[in-house]
Parts: structure tokens; C-alpha cells; sequence
């Protein structure tokens, strides 16, 4: 039985995750209405810049995980390396266009700086969390402890642009909103540093320079239905992520509270993250993952029947909705590690944590390009009175969708739990037993 990690370390490693979490919330959420609603691009345009940033962007993560893999004795240089970038690109987004710059052309390479970076940093501090230590507990609590500095870096975000907005216009609240964002980074940097110190990391990465990035190969080996689940459950949660603002301000007519819904559902989904901890060493963390989908799709059905005007309704909802968040968040990267080191390919996993971090950005991409498209051909307008056709887009595509599209991963986890192995106990049974064999 291996010792505990001491609360200390983990707060070292762990509070790294919180610039970069509150870094997340205005590049994947504010920015897009910033730029329609305040710098005047169009919502066709915005969908197609977004498409195509998040389709480049996600396609270079795996290529991320493997050069993270084959430089791992640089792991620490690449860490700086990424948050630089998103610094930069965050940065730059919200000072907005300089130097005459265009509009478009500017959003579209600030987004892809800070999408790289944030890239970077999160394939590797995930990596890092999964393979630090063998005890399936601890990851674990490894992931526990890193996404409740997520949950508390979007809980911040979701609320603070609404603080500032009292006090300022909407361009310089997001330029405070990014010096805030520049004291937190350093602040986790002290920290982290001090962890990467403290130790060894040796023992992750060190590819053979010879093997050549394996993005099929991760694709198409036996961990292929447990992507398409997570596939599925990130599109589920994309969409709804991309179309808050829209919802909120233009279907239910209540824009003033759109931060404290954010601030409920995150509030939510940290209350409940012990509660997936001990369901995940009670029942296993595939069955406590399909535990949490069900009531994510139980709960979020509810959207389907509001009228405009029902924010108390929707309160609720984000706030029994908040409750599975800690789920999604913390187990599927602690699932993939137990199955990374049943399979023996530990040398790999930094690559398949790139596969771990291109299938949300395939999902973001495929959600806003898609929805923010569909929605501008039924003459959706932001902010302004819409016809009831463009409402009932927004509506199915915000509420009906993501519903269905979280059915169908719980149904796919289902028949992974009873397809024959897979649960973390037989998965370390064979990884003990056999020695290197793929997870089916």
C-alpha cells in the first residue's frame, strides 16, 4: 500500500490548474460574444473562425503529447513554454485589435496563440497528475484535488465579469479581468515551481525518438469506445457551454444574472466533488461516471420546457445540472490513466492525454461553428428581438441536443462496463496478471 500524498503537494501541483481554468472560461465563453456584441463581427463569421481555429487547434494536441513525450526531460521548459502563449493570446484578445489591424484576423490568431497554450499547459499538468503516482486512489484524488482548483478558477471567472461591469465598460472590465488573471498565473507559478522541485518526474515520457506520433495508432486501438464516450459527453456539454450567453440573455430574457447562474453551477459541481470521490472507490469510476451522465440528462431535460422569463426555474437546473459536473471533470482522466497502465504504455501517455485534450476541442469546434452557423441562418440576431423560428433554434440546440447526446455516451458507457474486463478492478487484475495487454 503506498503511502498518501501529503495535502501540501497536492495544493503545489493542483493550484496551477486555477489561471488556466479562469483563463478557459473568457477565451471559450466571453470572447466570441465580446467580439459580436461589442467589436461588431458577425455571428456567421465568428462560427467559422472558431471552427476553423478549434479544428487546428485540436488536431495539435495528439502532435502536442508526443512532443511533450519524446522532450519530457524539458517537461518544465514546455509548462513555461504554454503558459507564455496563453498569456499572450488571452492578452491579446482582450485588448482587442491593434495597429489597424483587422478585426477577424486578429481574433482568429490571438484565439490561436491562447488556444495553444492553454493546450500545453493542460495536456501536461493532467499527464502529470495521472502517472505521478501507481495507486489508482490516489490519481484519484490527484484529479480530485487539480479540478477543484478548476471548479474554483471558473467560479471566479464566471462571476467576476459581472463585479467589474458595476464598475467599468465592458472593454476595460475584460482587460481587468486579464491583469487578474496575470497575479493569479504568477501566484501558481511559486507554487508549482516549488512541486516540480519536490519531485521526480523523470519516469514519465522518454519516447523512443525513433517511433513516429501515434495519433491513429491511439485512435484505432482498443481505448477507441472509451474516446467515443468521451467524445459524445463533450459534445454534450459543449454546446450548452458555447450557447449560455445567447440563452440567457436573448431566449429567458434575464442577461443580468448570467454570472450567478455560472456561479451556481460551478458552486454545484464543487460541493458534490467528495460525493464522486467516494461514489468512485464505492462503486468504480465507470459506474460513478454513468451514475453522473444520468443525472446530468434527467436534470438538463428540464430546459426544453422554459419559457422566456423562467430564471428561477433555470437557477434550479443549473444548480442539480452543477451536481455531475465534478464527475465529467475528474474521472474520465483518472479512467484513462488505469487503462494507459494496463496496457503497459506509459511511455506514451502524454500522447494519449494530447487525444484526452483534442477530443473536447474537436467537440467546442464542431458546437460553436455549428450552432453559431445554424443559428445565423434562421436570422438569429444578438441581442435584439428574434423571431420565434430563431428562438426554437436556440432552445433545441441549446436544451434538446446536448440531451440526446449524453444519452447516447451513457448508453455506449453501459455497454463498456458490461463488456467483458472493464472495471477498474479486473483492469488492474490483467495489468498485474499479463503483464503488457490492451484494454478491450
Amino acid at each position: 500500500m503506498q503511502q498518501r500524498l501529503d495535502r501540501w503537494l497536492l495544493f503545489q501541483y493542483a493550484i496551477l490548474a486555477f489561471p488556466v481554468a479562469f483563463a478557459g472560461l473568457p477565451l471559450y465563453i466571453h470572447a466570441p460574444d465580446f467580439y459580436t456584441n461589442q467589436l461588431g463581427l458577425s455571428l456567421g463569421l465568428i462560427g467559422t473562425i472558431l471552427l476553423i481555429v478549434r479544428l487546428l487547434d485540436a488536431i495539435q494536441d495528439p502532435l502536442i503529447g508526443y512532443w511533450s513525450d519524446r522532450y519530457s526531460a524539458q517537461r518544465s521548459d514546455i509548462l513555461i513554454s504554454g503558459t507564455l502563449l496563453l498569456t499572450t493570446g488571452l492578452g491579446a484578445i482582450f485588448f482587442g485589435p491593434q495597429w489597424s489591424i483587422s478585426t477577424a484576423v486578429w481574433f482568429a490568431v490571438s484565439m490561436m496563440l491562447a488556444t495553444t497554450g492553454f493546450s500545453v499547459v493542460v495536456i501536461n499538468l493532467n499527464m502529470i497528475g495521472g502517472f505521478w503516482t501507481s495507486d489508482q486512489d490516489e490519481r484519484t484524488r490527484i484529479a480530485g484535488w487539480r479540478e477543484s482548483f478548476t471548479l474554483f478558477g471558473l467560479l471566479v471567472a464566471s462571476i467576476l465579469p459581472s463585479v467589474l461591469l458595476g464598475y467599468t465598460d465592458t472593454g476595460h472590465a475584460f482587460e481587468w479581468l486579464f491583469w487578474v488573471y496575470m497575479l493569479a498565473m504568477l501566484a501558481a507559478w511559486m507554487f508549482f515551481s516549488q512541486f516540480l522541485k519536490r519531485v521526480d518526474l523523470s519516469h514519465l515520457g522518454g519516447i523512443n525518438r525513433a517511433i513516429k506520433p501515434p495519433f491513429f495508432q491511439i485512435f484505432y486501438d482498443k481505448q477507441r469506445l472509451f474516446f467515443f464516450i468521451f467524445l459524445l459527453a463533450q459534445l454534450a456539454a459543449s454546446l450548452p457551454a458555447v450557447l449560455i450567453i445567447f440563452f440567457v440573455r436573448d431566449y429567458l430574457q434575464a442577461e443580468a444574472y448570467i454570472g450567478l447562474f455560472l456561479f451556481l453551477y460551478f458552486v454545484a459541481g464543487a460541493a458534490l466533488m467528495p460525493l464522486w470521490f467516494f461514489l468512485s472507490k464505492k462503486l468504480d469510476k465507470y459506474r460513478a461516471w454513468l451514475l453522473s451522465m444520468i443525472l446530468s440528462v434527467g436534470v438538463f431535460s428540464w430546459v426544453a420546457m422554459l419559457s422566456p422569463g423562467d430564471a428561477v426555474s433555470y437557477g434550479v437546473i443549473c444548480v442539480l445540472s452543477g451536481f455531475a459536473l465534478g464527475a465529467d471533470l475528474a474521472l474520465p482522466a483518472s479512467i484513462i490513466a488505469d487503462r494507459i497502465n494496463a496496457s503497459q504504455a506509459e511511455t506514451r501517455a502524454t500522447q494519449y492525454y494530447g487525444v484526452m485534450a483534442f477530443i473536447p476541442k474537436l467537440a467546442l469546434a464542431l458546437a460553436s461553428g455549428c450552432a453559431f452557423l445554424i443559428l445565423d441562418r434562421t436570422g438569429f440576431a444578438v441581442a435584439s428581438v428574434n423571431s420565434e423560428t430563431a428562438l426554437q433554434a436556440l432552445l433545441l440546440l441549446y436544451g434538446l441536443l446536448p440531451c440526446i447526446m449524453k444519452l447516447l455516451a451513457a448508453i455506449c458507457l453501459w455497454m463498456l462496463i458490461n463488456s467483458q474486463g472493464d472495471n477498474d478492478e479486473t483492469i488492474e487484475k490483467r495489468s498485474n496478471n499479463y503483464g503488457a495487454y490492451d484494454v478491450s
